[in-house]
């Protein structure tokens, strides 16, 4: 071992509970000053524990953990007799982001984001960045990591207007202009098209040249080359940990075979019959601005009933509000030719006549639903397009919904909240809502995003079943190709509001 005064952070024979089970048994884990770390495992929720676990949030119920880099810090303020923790010296880059109003409420709804009055409510990137409590001086702030984060033309932007790259970019800024000692980022390239993916690595670089430690969790073809180490998670323990160019990603292995009752998504699907349509969507020269910004320029596309499509386009070319004008959330679609369903827009129908025929996922709106609503609660409010449960609802629904959650391997959570089970759990019950209705069109927005490699794998299977037992239109929006399943024919590329690739 090296001496003590090298040594950053330690866990030490420690076994770890998260979310009420044994995760980590045995967790030896050393980190030096002047190291960064990747940590890769077959499962997005082990790497998430690894993390919460540096950063205190799980139990520790055996062995130690020891976090050098905060000793010298905490012992100054203690004999100053000031509160502290060593967490004033961590930053995190977390998969799960809460936006609040300006009364610091966070009582947004979805729709929110496509309604200008209403994003009024919600304080702007630079009034974000200028209101987090910074207690450590040091190299960055709110100049540089707007610059860093080419964040500088979105100053002034409400933020539930942001794309979902641009909010992930937020999220790395307002962890950075914390001048943290240590920074902990979850799959910080989620959400990220190929160019900003590619930038990544320089940003990082930059950050670790400034003298902040990183603990990343990444997959393994992913790995920035700022980092300098790399250990994977296996068994709850940690196996090929040392430098990077010792050791052999290619050895990091995917868990193999479904792990879903595929019979039983045939069985649901083939009992559901779909109304006929001649046109899913038809738009006609559609165009899409907030005050001097053009969102979508004289934009035309039909999708017929049966199709399959993947929407792509780098953050910020549109994707979203080409969603939102689909179901029903943009009401710039009144003054547009846009045709759903066999019924021009504006023709009297209800937002809930459009959303009827469609189910929709976005890794997005798991921070609208009500804290207290389990997963079952979550799954039966897809019958009524409501972002939680507050309707009565019938047997005949209950069983549906445990039905689906059944095909998806999600039973056994039911009974659990939202918040309490894993992130790729949280996406296969956002599947499980969308499917509860048996809709005509399904809208999947990067829906498997932060799942780990295996659970895309088995998500992607699922949305092939769904769609090869049934005549669905499928829409499916993803910056990773090998996450498009198989059954996707059509494809439609934006870039800058206009179409620059349609097939």
């Amino acid at each position: 071992m090296s001496e003590s005064h090298s040594l950053f952070l330690v866990l030490e024979n420690a076994t770890v509970k998260h979310l009420g089970n044994v995760i980590f048994r045995q967790l030896d884990f050393q980190m030096m000053e002047g190291q960064s770390w990747a940590i890769l495992a077959d499962s997005g929720s082990e790497k998430t524990a690894f993390l919460e676990t540096i950063l205190g949030k799980t139990t520790l119920v055996e062995g130690r953990i020891r976090r050098v880099f905060a000793e010298t810090y905490q012992r100054g303020k203690s004999l100053k007799g000031e509160i502290n923790s060593f967490r004033d010296l961590v930053a995190v880059v977390s998969q799960k982001y809460e936006f609040r109003n300006k009364s610091n409420m966070q009582d947004f709804y979805y729709q929110q984001r496509f309604n200008s009055s209403e994003s009024e409510e919600a304080v702007t990137v630079e009034e974000y960045l200028r209101d987090i409590e910074v207690k450590i001086s040091g190299n960055w702030n709110l100049e540089k990591v707007l610059e860093l984060l080419h964040l500088e033309h979105l100053s002034d932007k409400s933020l539930i207007k942001l794309s979902n790259g641009e909010t992930r970019r937020l999220a790395v800024a307002g962890a950075l202009i914390k001048n943290p000692r240590l920074l902990l980022m979850d799959q910080p390239m989620t959400g990220l098209d190929v160019e900003s993916r590619a930038e990544f690595g320089g940003i990082l670089e930059t950050i670790v040249q400034s003298g902040i430690q990183v603990v990343m969790t990444s997959s393994a073809g992913e790995i920035p080359e700022a980092i300098s180490h790399v250990a994977t998670l296996k068994g709850g323990r940690l196996s090929q940990a040392g430098k990077r160019e010792d050791c052999r990603l290619e050895n990091v292995k995917l868990k193999s075979g479904s792990s879903l009752p595929i019979e039983k998504i045939r069985t649901l699907m083939k009992q559901v019959e779909l109304p006929v349509f001649e046109e899913v969507v038809n738009m006609a020269d559609v165009t899409i601005r907030y005050g001097e910004k053009i969102i979508l320029d004289r934009l035309s596309w039909q999708v017929k009933q049966g199709e399959n499509w993947s929407l792509k386009g780098h953050n910020g070319a549109g994707k979203s509000t080409l969603i939102s004008l689909i179901f029903g959330e943009n009401p710039q679609a009144y003054a547009n030719r846009i045709t759903l369903f066999d019924r021009r827009r504006g023709s009297g129908e209800s937002i809930w006549d459009v959303k009827k025929p469609t189910g929709f996922v976005s890794p997005e709106m798991t921070r609208y639903f009500p804290k207290s609503q389990t997963c079952l609660q979550i799954v039966l409010s897809g019958f009524f397009d409501t972002v939680g449960l507050f309707r009565r609802i019938t047997d005949v629904q209950e069983k549906l919904a445990l039905d689906w959650l059944t095909a998806l391997n999600l039973r056994h959570v039911s009974s659990f909240r939202l918040n309490q089970v894993t992130l790729e759990q949280q996406r296969f019950c956002l599947l499980a809502r969308a499917m509860v209705k048996s809709p005509a069109l399904l809208i999947l927005d990067e829906a498997a995003q932060g799942m780990d490699e295996f659970q895309r794998e088995v998500f992607k299977e699922a949305v092939e079943e769904i769609c090869s037992n049934s005549d669905i239109t499928l829409i499916y929006v993803s910056h990773y190709e090998e996450d498009i399943p198989s059954c996707v024919n059509r494809r439609i590329v934006l870039r800058e509001g206009q179409i620059e690739e349609l097939i």
